[in-house]
């Protein structure tokens, strides 16, 4: 994959209340991606991530994240439903067929941390000695034994949050049971799985394998992966990946802020192939939204700028959880202003790769834009990369020298936080002397024509909603 772009297909709301109204379509999400497959791929798009589409405990009204059976993919009666809210398997087998046939690569969301909407309760011991009862049992009595017959119950686990007996809510550990091996906090909700036991190990990792080489993923997303056994991940990476001839693509959650701890973690689990979302960029992006970044180092920011794990960052400005309707329980913003300087900057950019999150795309207008920089980034964004001299506080600009493999590449990208309405001019080297340049984004209307020694007058619109702009040269 040349330059690669991901696509977030969903979103928390989705199929719900207004959105409901507003997007019927998104009904039957397998649908809906199996129909727009080629407008997908002609976008330049090239990995799609799914949500979770295996059954959730609250049926087909589950996002996918409250995991019941991993192995039901809107395939059996489970949980009042046959099909989870994306569609049954039957339909998402479909989709995953018609999607492979414009060479679209396909992530699986996968939910590893825990278990809920168990089926029965069972009384157990804690490790204070205690007496609770628990929701541990999962009989699956709708899948039966097909794929599995794994059954689980408190063996499974190491602990939980509610004792059905004293009616108290609270982390609980079982006796003779530890927490697992995990960066952060092995308990984050539900029943916790315990990866020390081989045989939830065993099948955790034959799931995954089922899911790339029978129903087709390409790849995982891990969830909350900072809160799963370090060498579980580790293992499940190596094995799935050992299974299959394809060339597959992992992502991590670790909602990390800080560079240095997201580096810790990409080393705790020491594998090569797996990357993480840039959650240290996409807090600039919240000072670039309140107007408190001081641009002259953003080429310094995230880890899509450390020296030697810059090519296992994705960069993003929102997912389901950053971006709700809603208070989100998580200690964020939603980036609400200067969001397309912030898209012009992770696709521009050499290293990382960038992700687009679906209602930016389908409901916040910004599709036109979106592709219009997607097509920059496919066409022009190629060579060496480097930032400008003439950066400052207020606005940055970022050079790509283009390649002999892809003739006329090369670009100047500029983006700003002035909100003046003045047009922002900076002096800037762009490695090819008397070329002359044009504003791909369209938001400046001028050409620019650099000098013998490759400098030019660019660009960029000081307002919030136009200031990005992505200069090319012009065909000869």
């Amino acid at each position: 994959m040349e330059n690669p772009v991901i696509l977030q297909t969903f979103y928390w709301e989705m199929n719900t209340d207004k959105y409901a109204e507003e997007y019927p379509e998104e009904s039957n999400l397998w649908q809906l991606l199996a129909e727009r497959a080629a407008e997908i791929a002609e976008a330049g798009f090239d990995l799609l991530w799914f949500p979770p589409a295996n059954k959730g405990a609250a049926g087909a009204a589950d996002v996918g994240y409250g995991t019941y059976d991993l192995w039901d993919l809107g395939e059996f009666e489970q949980k009042g439903s046959k099909r989870t809210k994306y569609g049954t398997k039957e339909e998402l087998q479909q989709a995953v067929e018609e999607l492979h046939k414009y060479d679209l690569k396909l992530l699986y969301d996968a939910v590893l941390d825990h278990r809920m909407g168990a089926d029965e309760k069972e009384k157990v011991k804690l490790k204070d000695c205690s007496e609770a009862e628990v929701w541990t049992k999962f009989t699956f009595p709708g899948r039966g034994n097909k794929y599995s017959s794994l059954k689980l119950d408190w063996n499974c686990f190491d602990g939980t949050d509610w004792n059905d007996l004293t009616e108290e809510a609270g982390k609980m550990l079982f006796d003779t049971k530890e927490w697992d091996d995990s960066f952060a906090d092995d308990y984050l909700m539900g029943a916790n799985l315990d990866y020390q036991n081989q045989s939830v190990r065993e099948d955790t990792i034959s799931w995954g394998k089922w899911i790339i080489n029978e129903i087709g993923f390409d790849g995982f997303r891990f969830d909350a992966s900072k809160h799963v056994d370090n060498s579980m991940i580790y293992d499940f990476i190596e094995e799935t990946d050992q299974s299959s001839e394809k060339e597959l693509f992992y992502i991590g959650e670790a909602w990390i802020n800080d560079v240095d701890t997201l580096v810790d973690y990409l080393e705790s689990i020491n594998h090569p192939k797996l990357h993480v979302f840039d959650f240290p960029l996409r807090e600039r992006f919240i000072e670039l939204m309140r107007g408190d970044l001081d641009m002259r180092w953003l080429g310094e920011k995230g880890l899509v700028n450390r020296k030697d794990y810059k090519h296992r960052a994705i960069t993003f400005i929102e997912n389901h959880d950053t971006e709700r309707d809603e208070a989100s329980e998580y200690p964020t913003e939603a980036v609400a202003q200067r969001k397309l300087q912030a898209y012009c900057y992770i696709l521009m950019r050499r290293d990382g790769v960038p992700k687009v999150f679906w209602k930016d795309y389908h409901h916040f207008g910004l599709k036109e834009v979106i592709d219009n920089l997607i097509e920059a980034r496919k066409k022009f964004a190629y060579g060496d990369a480097y930032e400008s001299e003439s950066n400052d506080e207020n606005t940055y600009s970022y050079i790509r020298s283009g390649d002999q493999d892809h003739p006329g590449s090369g670009l100047v990208m500029m983006i700003t936080k002035h909100e003046n309405g003045d047009i922002i001019e900076k002096t800037v080297n762009s490695g090819k002397a008397e070329t002359e340049y044009y504003d791909y984004t369209g938001n400046i209307e001028d050409r620019v024509k650099t000098d013998a020694e490759a400098n030019g007058q660019f660009k960029v619109m000081g307002t919030a909603e136009k200031g990005y702009s992505v200069w090319v040269p012009v065909e000869s």
